[in-house]
């Protein structure tokens, strides 16, 4: 299958592809036959510094969903770990509180395996996980939606160490003609054919403190996650020049014309290469923006106003909306948990 959307090329680790395998297996599909035409080599499953993209993964999934009943993807999701997903779940499970744990879980993203576009928002003593498809086509589409779902509602089980029943769940799919197998999955019936997929859990459980915390090792971690996402981004040749080109001035950060220009390209030439690499410019500034923020904000302690100010916005509102849109938080509400993290 080849996917339109930039996102689908970006690298993850192969623990998700060999979790679909060993599924596969299990329902006597050979794990050759799912891995044929995805380019994932056996070998690759069993390597944890191999590399995939998200496009290749999808195409692993194409043929286990085809082959699967339609609410496979919840068998898949139950078996998805924190162990699964390397220091970023570790960097959750090692969290003061579920909350740091979330932030820094929504932080790197991109970490994960995930085949939605995953989002949150915290309103009326409720936190709302979204998600959203990445024009993946059926049977995939619904496969990776009850797989991110089920598999949210496994991680935040395991990092309280006990059963955790969301408030709600919607999901953007039709309705089974048997239900059991969703409410066993999420200890409650989901609602279906819903405009939007949200699983709704209690806020408060934000505020629980982790039974595994352990503030140094959560700081590590996250140092860690920073460092690995930061290599998977640089070392895409196109993007990594255009970063270096924006932090140059990151208060007047130069326009797309402006950088196809340094670069001796056309405007056309630069988006092709950076959709080859799986991510776009205004993707670049937004990752440039952020990681300056997170530092501005920790590390040398800046105030919001003066972060906004110096990765080029022009009103702290703009900053604040942005930021929220990055993290799920605010500003200073993330500053003081980081700080608290690391125990600054």
């Amino acid at each position: 299958m080849n996917s339109a959307n930039p996102r689908h090329a970006a690298a993850r680790g192969t623990g998700s592809a060999a979790l679909m395998c060993a599924l596969a297996e299990e329902h006597g599909i050979p794990h050759v036959r799912v891995l044929a035409g995805t380019g994932i080599s056996a070998a690759a499953l069993s390597d944890p510094l191999a590399e995939i993209s998200a496009e290749q993964e999808a195409r692993l999934v194409a043929t286990l969903a085809a082959e699967l009943p339609a609410d496979g993807g919840l068998a898949a999701g139950t078996r998805y770990r924190l162990a699964t997903y390397g220091i970023w779940g570790f960097a959750l499970l090692s969290s003061p509180t579920l909350r740091a744990g979330h932030e820094v879980a929504m932080r790197f993203l991109d970490l994960t395996y995930a085949l939605t576009r995953i989002s949150a928002h915290e309103e009326d003593g409720e936190l709302s996980l979204f998600f959203d498809d990445l024009d993946l086509t059926e049977p995939v589409r619904r496969f990776v939606l009850l797989r991110d779902t089920s598999a949210a509602v496994q991680l935040w089980r395991e990092s309280l160490g006990r059963p955790v029943v969301p408030l709600r769940v919607l999901l953007q799919v039709p309705r089974p003609a048997d239900p059991a197998p969703y409410e066993a999955a999420f200890g409650v019936l989901p609602r279906f054919e819903a405009p939007r997929s949200v699983v709704v859990f209690a806020a408060t459980l934000l505020d629980e403190p982790l039974p595994q915390a352990a503030p140094l090792t959560a700081a590590l971690c996250e140092a860690q996650c920073r460092e690995l996402l930061e290599r998977r981004q640089t070392r895409r040749g196109v993007s990594g020049r255009v970063r270096d080109l924006l932090l140059r001035r990151p208060q007047a950060m130069p326009g797309q014309e402006a950088v196809a220009a340094e670069l001796h390209m056309s405007v056309r030439t630069l988006r092709r290469h950076l959709e080859e690499e799986g991510t776009t410019f205004r993707a670049i500034v937004d990752q440039t923006r952020r990681h300056l923020a997170e530092e501005l904000l920790v590390t040398v302690g800046l105030t919001v106003e003066q972060v906004a100010e110096r990765i080029g916005y022009s009103e702290a509102s703009a900053f604040v909306h942005a930021f929220q849109r990055w993290t799920g938080v605010s500003p200073r509400r993330w500053a003081r948990s980081s700080r608290a993290a690391t125990g600054s």
